[in-house]
């Protein structure tokens, strides 16, 4: 927390991904002119450990892209769905460097697939992979694992979902839940 002198000259502005800066304008000494000068003052802000899957800020894709679907016995009552091979979701900005690992919660009762994690773009740099195999239903979810790796500093992460196996007019390839970060930047990481 700021002196308490500075708290109504104080502003918060977005730095690098998940660093935050206050920028805060101390008042002159008594003999000084009255001028004042501003002082970042890095914040480390931690990540979100925890991300609802339906929290995604753009989606897109082959085919339309994935859909919030209401579904009771989901975190917080609601999943994506309409997940078909090429379709994508950007979960924002991240610091993968500072993330070890991403758990999917998912559930499939199609054939599955791949949850591939890149910087930048639905085809930017891999950062690393996990498989959603058929659960044995859509009420049957499973919690696969991926280690990140390969990007350092602040990205856009997107999750590209894909199974070239996925034909139109087919189930689904999985339906997620939820995103689990794990590492130092990650609430508790």
């Amino acid at each position: 927390m700021p002196p308490r002198d500075l708290l109504p000259l104080a502003a918060l502005t977005l730095c690098p991904v998940l660093t935050f800066c206050l920028l805060a304008t101390s008042p002159p000494p008594a003999h000084a002119a009255s001028s004042r000068t501003p002082a970042a003052v890095p914040v480390t802000w931690p990540q979100p450990a925890f991300r609802e899957a339906e929290w995604f800020t753009m989606t897109g894709g082959t085919h339309g892209g994935a859909v919030t679907a209401h579904r009771a016995g989901d975190s917080g009552g609601r999943r994506i769905t309409e997940i078909e091979d090429g379709d994508w979701i950007d979960l924002g900005a991240v610091s993968p460097g500072s993330i070890d690992s991403v758990t999917v919660r998912a559930a499939s009762g199609g054939i599955g697939g791949t949850v591939e994690f890149r910087a930048g773009s639905p085809a930017g740099p891999l950062l690393g992979s996990l498989t959603v195999p058929f659960t044995g239903g859509w009420d049957r979810p499973a919690s696969p694992t991926a280690r990140l790796t390969g990007a350092a500093g602040g990205v856009r992460l997107f999750a590209v979902f894909a199974n070239p196996a996925w034909r139109a007019g087919t189930a689904d390839l999985f339906a997620v839940d939820w995103f689990r970060f794990d590492g130092p930047a990650a609430d508790g990481g």
